[in-house]
């Protein structure tokens, strides 16, 4: 038996589960799907029924991935022998078990692997026939389907697999499956846990988890992320989540077109505008942020950091004009721009009509942060959102000035991008903070819908819509250190800074919103979770912007090499058909 500290968790970002993506040269150009349980299961028939890809194929090379996860996560597993207990299901998640525990028996450790199940039931087809392979190559395998059979001596076990049910459960815990679980749960062991393609009892769908579950350390998903990873109970009980291979090809995602994407650092990179080496403040264009009524400049002002941070070359914030000294107070590269105000102060139909007017050269808005709540904000929102051409990025006082009424932005002469949290999107839409949370992906998709607008929805994997495509965009960076007063503030600066450098509304909010998350995670990283707010973070936005642009430029060189490669494949090919010298190709 190996040492105690033979499976030590490594050290996870204090952002909580993180995702990782396997390392390949050709990465770059396959997008990170978030499928369904639907999806999930039309990807396999795709595979096999359009392409001919056989299942055996199919399970062994993903049973092959997870173990490459395995010994990456716990290196000690290729020098240790451990104890490891395999769960199995009799459906195809048992059947990649099955596979996965010839593999780890060939490399030497002690593999006990239990098949749970009812009475009379068997698996069937390739998991069938990789439960044969086991069975005579000598493994030990328990088939549990009654009560008689006593549960497994977990305490000497050093690592136990779930492949019970992943992506295929769809109803509660129950049987022997919930008598092991249980069992499991309540024993005093160390053992750590892996799970095949999600833990079992986590829906795939919304994130629901079954309290019998075993929480996992390490969840090696197959084929493409499930959305089920990332809302409600997902992130706390599937520790990192990793993507397995399976041997799928981007034309098979194209017959079942999956309905999210997965923004890594890879992604967002590719996205991160260029920096001519000649370009000067004008070409990075202008952004002006419009809000800061009394009591709440330091969202204007965090707003305005924000589009500093995003590279913008001209920054105004914009505010009550009584507000100049306390604004200007807390501004130094950035401008200030005092509007006319009412009577009280606050911003409105005057202000509107001045900030027009001058917007009139080309600029992105960002309105709302701090900008304050009544008759006279609701009707300045109303007015700038709908009339001016430019884009505008409403957050804040601005969304809820708009609730009840969203659908006045399907008028809008320009491009909206909203960026509401879920107590907002409540307001927007009419119901809880609760409903939204219950089921994020249907209250973003609603919000674009409703409003034509680009839609941010912010929160644990931030999820951006754009009402045209609908495709959901699940963000992988940021944790709880964002969960502060002006975090938001700052979002919404980047955003409009990106806007302003001529993104197109979508690219922009899905940009903003992982370097924003990053920044977070390396600020986080550095000082520590507790105690950050959101001007410690911006500082760390130089870092993120460093790191996009070097990935990114990794990334084409590494294209253009590859690109170069399949030119000189084509031309030696097209030279030994005609019977040339493969030199004078």
């Amino acid at each position: 038996m190996p040492p105690a500290h033979l499976l030590e968790t490594p050290a996870r970002r204090p952002s909580g589960p993180s995702v990782a993506r396997p390392d390949s040269l050709t990465a770059f150009s396959t997008p990170l799907y978030v499928v369904t349980s639907e999806e999930s299961r039309a990807l396999d028939r795709a595979a096999m029924e359009i392409f001919g890809l056989p299942g055996l194929a199919l399970m062994e090379t993903a049973a092959r991935s997870v173990l490459a996860h395995l010994l990456d996560f716990w290196p000690m597993l290729r020098r240790g022998v451990a104890n490891v207990l395999v769960l199995c299901g009799p459906g195809q998640n048992g059947g990649d078990g099955f596979v996965l525990a010839r593999l780890l028996d060939g490399l030497g450790h002690k593999v006990e692997c239990r098949l749970l199940c009812q009475p009379g039931q068997k698996p069937r087809g390739d998991a069938a026939v990789n439960l044969a392979v086991a069975l005579r190559l000598g493994l030990h395998v328990v088939v549990v389907d009654s009560d008689d059979i006593p549960p497994p001596e977990s305490g000497d076990v050093d690592l136990i697999i779930d492949a019970v049910f992943g992506t295929g459960l769809a109803r509660p815990l129950e049987g022997q499956v919930l008598r092991t679980f249980r069992h499991l749960k309540s024993c005093k062991t160390f053992a750590k846990v892996a799970a095949v393609d999600l833990p079992s009892g986590l829906s795939a769908d919304d994130g629901t988890a079954s309290p019998y579950l075993l929480p996992a350390d390490l969840t090696v998903t197959l084929g493409a992320y499930k959305r089920g990873l990332f809302l409600r109970d997902g992130p706390a009980v599937c520790g990192q989540a990793r993507l397995g291979d399976i041997g799928l090809h981007p034309a098979m995602a194209e017959k079942v077109r999956p309905s999210g994407r997965l923004i890594d650092a890879r992604a967002a990179a590719a996205l991160t505008p260029d920096r001519p080496e000649f370009g000067h403040k004008g070409l990075f264009g202008r952004a002006w942020l419009v809000g800061g009524a009394r009591g709440k400049t330091g969202a204007l002002v965090l707003a305005a950091l924000g589009a500093q941070r995003a590279g913008c070359g001209l920054v105004t914030a914009a505010h009550p004009a009584s507000l100049s000294n306390v604004v200007s107070a807390q501004l130094v590269s950035a401008m200030t721009a005092p509007l006319p105000e009412e009577a009280d102060g606050r911003l409105g139909l005057a202000a509107a009509e001045a900030l027009a007017a001058r917007l009139g050269a080309g600029g992105a808005l960002g309105l709302g942060p701090g900008l304050g709540l009544g008759p006279a904000e609701t009707a300045l929102t109303e007015k700038l959102a709908v009339e001016l051409e430019g884009p505008v990025v409403l957050d804040a006082d601005a969304l809820t000035a708009l609730a009840g009424r969203l659908e006045i932005l399907q008028k809008a002469r320009g491009p909206r991008v909203l960026t509401p949290h879920s107590g907002e999107a409540g307001r927007l839409l009419g119901r809880s903070a609760a409903d939204v949370e219950a089921d994020r992906p249907g209250a973003a998709l609603e919000l674009a819908r409703r409003s034509g607008a680009v839609t941010v929805l912010k929160g644990r994997r931030t999820i951006t819509v754009c009402p045209e495509s609908l495709t959901l965009h699940f963000n992988d960076s940021g944790g709880q250190h964002l969960a502060v007063g002006g975090s938001g503030d700052l979002l919404t600066g980047l955003i409009v800074g990106l806007t302003a450098q001529r993104l197109k509304p979508l690219p922009a909010a899905i940009l903003g919103v992982h370097v924003h998350g990053l920044a977070g995670d390396l600020a986080a990283e550095r000082l520590g979770a507790f105690g950050l707010i959101p001007e410690q973070i911006a500082e760390f936005v130089p870092e993120v912007w460093r790191r996009l642009t070097t990935l990114r430029d990794e990334d084409a060189l590494a294209k253009a090499l590859e690109e170069a490669a399949q030119r000189r494949r084509l031309k030696a090919a097209a030279a030994g058909a005609w019977g040339w010298p493969a030199s004078e190709a």
